[in-house]
C-alpha cells in the first residue's frame, strides 16, 4: 500500500533577502558593464560576493556536522558541495582563535558573515532575479490600487 506523503520542504527563510541582495548586485554591475548582455552580467554577479551565505544556520551545522563524519554524497550539487566546504574550512579557522566554541556557534557565525560568491547557477540566478521583480511589480500594483479611489 502506497502511503500519501507530505511534503517537508518549506519556504526558504532567506529568499526576500538573497533576492535583494542579488538584484543590488546586478544593477551595479549592469550599470558598470552597461555593453553586454543580461547573462553575461549574472554570470559576473553570481561571482560577486555575497552579504552572507544564504543557507539557514540549522541546515548548515547539520551539512557541516555530517562532514567531520563522511564526505559530501557525489551528488551533491557542485555550487553547495563549495559553500558547505568553505563553511567548513571558516569553522575551523575558527577553531583556532576561539577553541571553546562549538561547532554550533562557529557555524552560526560563519553563516551570517560576507561570502565570497552567490553560489548559483546563472540560471537559478535569473529565475530568482525574475521572480522577485515579478513580485515587487505586483506589490507595488497593489498599492497603487489602494491609492487610487475607484469612481462610483
Amino acid at each position: 500500500m502506497k502511503e500519501n506523503r507530505i511534503s517537508r520542504r518549506t519556504s526558504f527563510e532567506y529568499a526576500e533577502d538573497r533576492a535583494r541582495d542579488l538584484l543590488k548586485v546586478f544593477k551595479r554591475e549592469f550599470e558598470i558593464c552597461d555593453c553586454l548582455g543580461i547573462i553575461d552580467v549574472l554570470k559576473i554577479v553570481v561571482d560577486c560576493p555575497a552579504e552572507r551565505f544564504y543557507v539557514s544556520e540549522e541546515r548548515a551545522l547539520r551539512v557541516v556536522s555530517s562532514m567531520y563524519r563522511r564526505p559530501l554524497p557525489s551528488s551533491c550539487n557542485r555550487l553547495k558541495r563549495e559553500m558547505f566546504e568553505e563553511i567548513k574550512r571558516r569553522c575551523e579557522q575558527l577553531l583556532d582563535v576561539y577553541p571553546d566554541w562549538p561547532l554550533s556557534r562557529r557555524v552560526y557565525y560563519v553563516v551570517g558573515r560576507q561570502a565570497p560568491k552567490f553560489y548559483l547557477s546563472v540560471n537559478s540566478a535569473h529565475t530568482i532575479l525574475i521572480e522577485y521583480q515579478r513580485k515587487c511589480r505586483k506589490e507595488q500594483m497593489l498599492r497603487l490600487r489602494r491609492m487610487i479611489p475607484v469612481a462610483s
